[in-house]
């Protein structure tokens, strides 16, 4: 099963193709409203709506049932993105894509791509991409990792999380070997063939891939 979450974040940077993506729907806060203004089925709507008009809000609740919005207050301390993906967990997905997290405020940027980080997370880390118009970024957890090209895009990226050891990227364009952690986006790699292979026995990996 896949489960897919539409976040509040800028319109501009959705891909083409977003609302063709097989599975299931979460809106969080006003990703909700625009799923509604689709005409989308949601299993789930998710946040405090802090950014819709209440005019829209009360919409939102007449068009869904009790079960399928979860109205928090805006007091707390989980992002709507990150609610989104504590139910999505639960779910027990194949995979879980996230769109409309990135883009405008940088905050809530960093907040959503370092979320994998956090240990509850730790069911979903490899099956989570965060998705724009020129991105995809997924997760990997220790050990000997296979990372394929995603058609389309050129341009490759790492980035430790955490306390990442013994960190190497084998044949990429340009290899590299770590012994102690480095707080560094290691960027604008590129791939030599279909997959690079890479490894590391602590922590979680960002990867990015991307295209101009």
């Amino acid at each position: 099963m896949q489960i897919n979450i539409l976040a509040g974040a800028p319109t501009e940077l959705w891909p083409d193709d977003l609302f063709q993506e097989p599975g299931l729907w979460i809106g969080a806060d006003r990703g909700a409203w625009r799923l509604y203004e689709r005409g989308l089925p949601m299993m789930m709507a998710v946040g405090d709506f802090d950014s819709l008009m209440a005019a829209e809000l009360a919409t939102l609740q007449a068009h869904l049932q009790a079960n399928e919005i979860m109205h928090v207050q805006a007091e707390k301390d989980e992002t709507d993105t990150e609610l989104a993906l504590l139910y999505a967990q639960k779910q027990q997905p194949d995979q879980i894509k996230v769109f409309g997290a990135t883009g405008g405020r940088v905050d809530h940027l960093l907040s959503n791509l370092w979320l994998m980080a956090n240990p509850v997370f730790d069911a979903i880390v490899e099956k989570t991409q965060f998705i724009d118009r020129l991105n995809v970024v997924s997760y990997v957890k220790p050990g000997e990792k296979v990372v394929h090209q995603i058609p389309g895009t050129k341009y490759l990226g790492f980035m430790p999380l955490n306390d990442v050891k013994d960190f190497q990227i084998i044949d990429a364009k340009y290899p590299l070997s770590l012994t102690d952690n480095v707080a560094k986006m290691w960027s604008s790699n590129e791939f030599k063939a279909d997959i690079v292979h890479i490894s590391f026995k602590t922590g979680i990996v960002m990867v990015t891939q991307s295209k101009d």
